[in-house]
């Protein structure tokens, strides 16, 4: 049977930009978010004054409903800002685009100035902008 819902594209992602070097935030960064999974969107935003920035949710209306066996859905955030290295974010999901937010909190961007030994030490201590077991499926 056919009837009208909502899915998931994205939830709400937002966190604070700062500097590795100095813990300042990050104003006017570029940040593109792009969703992947049985159709693709991208967003761009930019953060404010305080370094924060904050992507909406998204979902759109669909005639049918995926019960099992749902499409894996691929997130990717970009964030590129003078003066800093552009940092890659990716989360996925095996069942379908997830309702809940991934807790960024303040994600750290490495001078552009710094030399590769210090970014890598940085970089393999940091681990992804996010912790992927707590960015849940539906």
């Amino acid at each position: 049977m056919l009837a009208p819902h909502a899915a998931p594209i994205n939830p709400a992602i937002g966190g604070r930009l700062i500097s590795a070097e100095n813990g300042q935030p990050v104003p006017g960064a570029a940040l593109i978010l792009e969703v992947a999974s049985d159709t693709s969107h991208s967003y761009q935003v930019r953060s404010d004054s305080q370094g924060r920035f904050a992507f909406g949710a998204h979902e759109e209306w669909r005639l049918f409903a995926v019960l099992a066996d749902a499409p894996m859905c691929i997130v990717a955030m970009t964030v590129e800002a003078q003066g800093f290295r552009p940092r890659h974010c990716v989360w996925t999901s095996r069942h379908g685009c997830p309702t809940q937010s991934p807790p960024i909190g303040d994600l750290e961007l490495i001078p552009a100035q710094w030399n590769d030994h210090r970014a890598d030490t940085l970089l393999a201590n940091a681990g992804d902008c996010v912790d992927p077991a707590t960015w849940t499926s539906r």
